[in-house]
């Protein structure tokens, strides 16, 4: 088994997709295996901070994001001081978005309060990469400082390497023994998976399929590959050879609370669970 905390950190990052509702099958999975953990859709990283592996190399493709865990890593304190001179008001909102700072703490404590405080956590941007979510209302408001998850944050990642790399290039660096977790962004024209609208620029039908040649590569490679997507036919049919299993949770990105629902959603693994 590879060093670890036994500690569980919450996230600081509320993102669309997050996996701490299915953080308690999937921690066991992480924590049994002596090889590195490897995770190239970080996003808000739940499995990472439920099961805190230490020998772990995250990535994501969003530069932002990326960023913002290396600035956490690095001193979360500096974070926390340029997030507490922000307010919960539509003026500061819309100043923040605006803004484009120049140093890696106040980029950190940008994407933090902004995540925190839009409309349901989303991250989207507009074809010049803009972010345009607006506004989130709450019926209290919302703590955007997140220190204590800030500061163990910056434990969790010690000597934890963070990149910026799209998934296939973090599969490359997968070894026999690794275990690599592949949560993609669902789906593209498959159902109703709560996903659809947001998602179909940002991963594409071509990048399903490119993801499921890399992840039964890493099966092929010996690697302990663990993958969450929508429950389709299609995405089944990607990946012979895998153990598939459904699994329910509850939608929560439909703008209309009528229209969240619960919903299955596969876990494939390259093992036996």
């Amino acid at each position: 088994m590879s060093e670890r905390s036994t500690d569980r950190t919450t996230p600081f990052l509320k993102w669309a997709g997050g996996k701490q509702w299915l953080a308690q099958r999937l921690i066991p999975m992480v924590r049994s295996n002596a090889g590195r953990y490897i995770e190239p859709f970080l996003g808000g990283g739940s499995i990472f901070f439920s099961a805190r592996p230490k020998n772990a190399w995250l990535s994501d493709r969003n530069q932002d994001l990326v960023g913002t865990y290396q600035a956490v890593k690095k001193d979360a304190e500096a974070v926390i001081r340029r997030l507490r001179t922000f307010s919960y008001t539509e003026e500061c909102y819309y100043r923040v978005r605006d803004s484009r700072p120049r140093s890696s703490a106040g980029e950190a404590a940008r994407l933090i309060y902004l995540n925190r405080t839009c409309w349901n956590g989303l991250y989207r941007v507009n074809r010049r990469g803009d972010f345009n979510v607006p506004m989130g209302s709450f019926e209290n408001e919302p703590d955007f400082v997140v220190a204590s998850r800030l500061r163990e944050a910056e434990k969790a990642l010690r000597g934890v390497r963070i990149r910026c790399l799209d998934f296939e290039d973090a599969c490359e660096l997968a070894e026999a023994g690794d275990t690599v977790y592949l949560d993609p962004p669902y789906t593209v024209a498959h159902g109703e998976n709560g996903f659809l609208r947001y998602n179909e620029l940002v991963f594409t039908w071509e990048d399903q399929t490119r993801l499921a040649e890399s992840a039964q590569k890493l099966r092929r490679k010996r690697c302990r590959v663990i993958v969450t997507n929508a429950d389709h036919s299609s995405i089944i049919n990607l990946y012979a050879g895998f153990s598939i299993a459904r699994v329910s949770r509850r939608s929560l990105v439909a703008g209309n609370a009528s229209k969240r629902r619960a919903v299955t959603e596969l876990l494939m693994t390259s093992f036996t669970a």
